[in-house]
């Protein structure tokens, strides 16, 4: 029924859009290439209709140590081309974006509507989702670490954190996305609800007919907007000139998750109803973070706590062995992590950063899939011509503890990105 529903709601915006067209001659038109940010094509009177199209490349090399073995690898970070387009003098905007580097064909895939006389937008489609941290919602190409991941997913620590590693899965997931603003005088607040499949990147293929997602976040910013998208980087790359703040709170909560963070397709087997069916216990989030900027430093402070609700299931089909929250933290990701990093951006383009990491699993047994972790990351960044070309190394050093039994490793980056 999921499925079925969700493809009314893409053909009803589809139709919307055709009847919004219009064919008249285009007027003071141009095309301009800016370094960094790709080509744009704006046509019409006062760019009535505005194109973009950039493509990014990354290559590095990873060297891993944990315990006393040793490991490395030379890989395609990002291949990515996007292309995103607002016609009607944004009443109508798109976006589809593909990583060539990734595991699914299209990253991104939307239809925006501006709505509430263009104070807030309507999408539908897969796009980056506002219920994890914050910089679980900046684009891959900003990341404070360089390094190997798949695109929309937060499998590699190194790069994201051992907070996203363990808590955000994907970083895409498909459905609806109400965005707003509101000004308070110098104050801005930015409230945003979705409803999706739960199941991460995967909008695109066939559904699997469990439950919902939904979620909301309100973002607070007492000293006004940053500029450009600079709210979810998380070095100031473009060098705030008065101080920003961002202060955000978000939560979900997937009913009937299919997997551990509850953001992939059905992956959890062996939980069943009282019935004897297969079922799957519902997965809570709720996020907290914080962000400062000023002249190049940057400040930045997350949390998130994940909880796993659910009546009447069972390991076992004769519903005799009852799901208690210790034996669900061996198929979901519950427990707690907090992140904080900081870095400086000089004028010449060079960067350097530090983060911590510590993550808290809810019950630290031998069967929990979340550890014990502490996470220290340095990093180096290079920035050149507005940032289209970018160098950066960075060092992780990660200490594990499970049941008792402990482990370390020495992760690190070499990669080199271009943008154009």
């Amino acid at each position: 029924m999921k499925r079925y529903l969700l493809t009314v709601l893409m053909n009803i915006c589809m139709l919307t859009m055709s009847d919004a067209q219009y064919t008249a001659p285009p007027a003071d038109s141009s095309i301009t290439y800016v370094a960094g940010e790709g080509l744009y094509i704006r046509l019409g009177k006062l760019n009535a209709h505005t194109f973009n199209i950039l493509t990014t490349v990354q290559a590095g090399g990873q060297y891993n140590r944990i315990d006393s073995v040793n490991s490395n690898r030379l890989s395609l970070n990002l291949v990515r081309l996007a292309f995103t387009g607002s016609v009607l003098r944004d009443k109508v905007s798109m976006a589809l974006v593909t990583d060539f580097a990734g595991v699914t064909p299209i990253l991104e895939g939307w239809i925006g509507f501006s709505v509430l006389n263009k104070k807030g937008k309507l999408y539908i489609g897969q796009r980056q989702t506002h219920t994890n941290n914050r910089l679980a919602m900046a684009d891959e190409r900003f990341a404070h670490n360089l390094g190997q991941t798949l695109a929309g997913k937060s499998n590699d620590g190194i790069v994201y954190g051992g907070l996203m590693q363990n808590f955000v899965g994907a970083t895409r997931e498909g459905g609806l996305f109400l965005e707003t603003n509101i000004p308070l005088g110098s104050w801005k607040l930015y409230p945003s609800v979705s409803v999706t499949t739960g199941e991460g990147q995967n909008f695109f293929d066939m559904q699997n007919n469990t439950g919902f997602k939904y979620g909301g976040r309100l973002d607070i910013l007492p000293l006004g907007d940053f500029i450009k998208n600079n709210a979810f980087i998380a070095e100031d790359i473009y060098r705030e000139p008065t101080p920003k703040l961002a202060v955000g709170i978000a939560g979900s909560y997937n009913i009937k998750a299919g997997s551990p963070m509850g953001s992939e397709s059905t992956t959890i087997n062996s939980i069943y109803n009282k019935k004897g069916e297969a079922d799957f216990a519902d997965y809570g989030k709720l996020v907290a973070d914080i962000m400062f900027k000023l002249n190049g430093f940057s400040l930045i402070g997350e949390y998130t706590n994940s909880i796993v609700r659910g009546k009447e299931l069972y390991l076992n089909q004769s519903a005799s062995n009852r799901l208690t929250p210790e034996m669900a933290a061996a198929y979901y990701h519950t427990g707690s992590a907090i992140n904080v990093q900081t870095a400086y951006v000089t004028r010449s383009g060079w960067s350097a950063g530090g983060r911590y990491t510590h993550i808290e699993p809810e019950f630290n047994t031998a069967e929990s899939l979340v550890k014990k972790q502490n996470w220290h990351t340095f990093t180096v960044n290079k920035y050149l011509k507005n940032n289209a070309l970018r160098a950066g190394i960075n060092v992780s050093y990660l200490t594990s503890e499970q049941n008792g039994i402990k482990s370390k490793s020495w992760l690190g980056n070499l990669a080199v990105q271009i943008s154009l």
